[in-house]
């Protein structure tokens, strides 16, 4: 069971940073079929697709600029799914901190983070800021 949620997890999955709202609507819904839409949150203050594992143990969130571009990602966790998720970490990205991952999709650096919380663990994923 641990294996299959891994195997689908989205921190496997090709970075989301860059595409289209549309493009991430069709990856999703073809690739992730493990996760739903979640229109839970009728007042949207941010630009955002929001979507949620059948288990209910996974939001995946993906945050969108005014162009409709993605621009990161948060994928929130039960503590159950930490060590699995701290290895795929490990395994696919290189390490720059304690709970700090970044690796190359092209010309950009992208950078992972994970965040304990006292109920859940957030994994962010980002375009690093260029050092102009």
């Amino acid at each position: 069971m641990a294996l299959n949620l891994l195997l689908c997890s989205p921190v496997r999955a090709q970075s989301l940073i860059g595409m289209p709202k549309e493009q991430v609507t069709e990856l999703i819904k073809k690739e992730y079929t493990d996760f739903r839409k979640d229109q839970s949150v009728m007042k949207q203050r941010f630009n955002y697709l929001k979507y949620v594992n059948g288990k209910q143990t996974k939001t995946w969130i993906a945050y969108f600029s005014d162009e409709d571009l993605c621009t990161g990602t948060k994928l929130v966790c039960d503590y159950s799914e930490y060590d699995e998720m701290l290895d795929e970490l490990d395994s696919k990205y290189r390490r720059t901190g304690d709970r700090e991952w970044e690796y190359l999709r092209g010309t950009d650096t992208l950078n992972v983070s994970l965040t304990r919380e006292e109920w859940y663990f957030v994994i962010r994923e980002r375009k690093r800021k260029s050092a102009n």
